[in-house]
């Protein structure tokens, strides 16, 4: 066998399935630990906010453009995980001096390291043929299935965040953003809160989305606009955030929605037939008389080629108006609780993952099969 075909056999039989359970194992850990991990997260950035506005105080720092929380990457190979939280301005982006706040990721690099070690076993059983230092590089470079969640954490952590007094007293720039990343690599961040100061107007907002600009609208912030009627099907709005915006009547067939989130959104008469609703928050919204025909949105599904889990939380419609709305044919994997679903068309819908009510029990028309595949939860659970 040719040198490049038993690296391509060890890949494929060896590494990645090893790959593959640790980060299952990861998986599993995360979510039977978030609120944990939350805790530590939320008074390291309440400690950290509060440092920043003191320098702001002091002038050493304008309105904060970025909050960074960067991955060390040279004390992670030192054996020592940890993400630094640090500000920038945006007279001062390129700049990261240590803040001295520091996060420990030994819960997420643990599985990584097991990784290793388990893979250099399976080397050797290969008589050595597998050279050592092409395995590190390689794996080195498969670094971000298990860095992701990190990102989940401080994402799922700004829910509690936001709310805190040192974060809302922070003198913030026209635009800002918190975002999870590695230390002096701008091509390895992700946002995962964005606030957007400068809000276009309803007509001006509704024409730049009409145009369908390709990668254009992932993480950003849209609030308080009027785009009832609008044609927006098939855009990519990842991890976008609307607040307060009036969506009423649109088309969104198509779109992809993975992460995105609807706070306090007028979503009647919307069609979102075919979307990816992956970890999607339609929390408290008005979506009566919506259309998610065929829609997409399970939960915990893994990709087995890039090891990565998709549906985290499912999808979030809790206290939100459902009244006469429709999933038929959808596959979701949704958070019912508190929702109101008055004549809610489920036919043909896979619900496994689905949380409802007890009391909703008989309150809404499903099949044996269907009541069968729903977690059914008391009002205080």
């Amino acid at each position: 066998m040719h040198q490049m075909e038993l690296w391509q056999q060890f890949l494929e039989q060896e590494v990645l399935p090893l790959r593959n359970s640790k980060i299952q194992e990861l998986h599993a850990y995360y979510v039977r630990h978030r609120q944990e991990i939350v805790q530590g997260i939320v008074p390291l950035f309440d400690a950290f906010c509060e440092r920043v506005r003191l320098q702001q105080e002091q002038g050493e720092l304008q309105a904060c453009s970025t909050l960074h929380v960067s991955l060390m990457r040279t004390r992670l190979n030192q054996g020592d995980p940890a993400y630094m939280l640090h500000a920038s301005d945006r007279y001062r982006e390129g700049e990261m001096p240590a803040s001295g706040f520091l996060y420990d990721a030994s819960w997420i690099y643990r599985y990584m390291e097991q990784w290793f070690e388990e893979c250099e076993s399976s080397r050797k059983r290969y008589m050595n043929r597998i050279d050592q230092v092409a395995l590190h590089a390689w794996q080195t470079g498969q670094l971000y299935p298990f860095h992701v969640y990190m990102v989940h954490a401080v994402r799922y952590a700004m829910d509690d965040i936001r709310k805190l007094d040192s974060f809302q007293n922070l003198n913030k720039d026209i635009e800002f953003e918190v975002r999870v990343g590695e230390f002096q690599d701008h091509e390895v961040t992700e946002s995962v809160y964005r606030m957007n100061g400068m809000q276009r107007s309803s007509i001006t907002c509704k024409g730049w989305l009409e145009s369908k600009l390709t990668s254009e609208y992932i993480y950003e912030h849209i609030a308080s606009v009027d785009l009832t009627q609008g044609d927006y099907g098939e855009i990519d709005f990842n991890y976008a955030r609307f607040e307060e915006v009036k969506l009423s009547s649109s088309h969104m067939e198509g779109t992809s929605l993975l992460g995105t989130r609807f706070m306090r959104c007028q979503c009647d008469h919307v069609n979102f037939g075919e979307t990816l609703l992956y970890d999607a928050d339609f929390r408290g919204c008005d979506l009566s008389k919506a259309r998610f025909n065929g829609a997409l949105g399970g939960r915990e599904t893994f990709v087995d080629t890039h090891g990565l889990f998709y549906g985290m939380n499912g999808v979030q419609f809790q206290g939100a108006n459902l009244n006469h709305a429709s999933f038929r044919y959808a596959k979701i994997a949704g958070d019912f609780t508190g929702a109101q679903l008055e004549q809610v068309d489920f036919t043909g819908a896979d619900l496994a993952g689905s949380q409802m009510l007890v009391q909703d029990r008989f309150r809404v028309q499903l099949t044996a099969e269907q009541r069968a595949a729903i977690e059914w939860v008391e009002k205080n659970s």
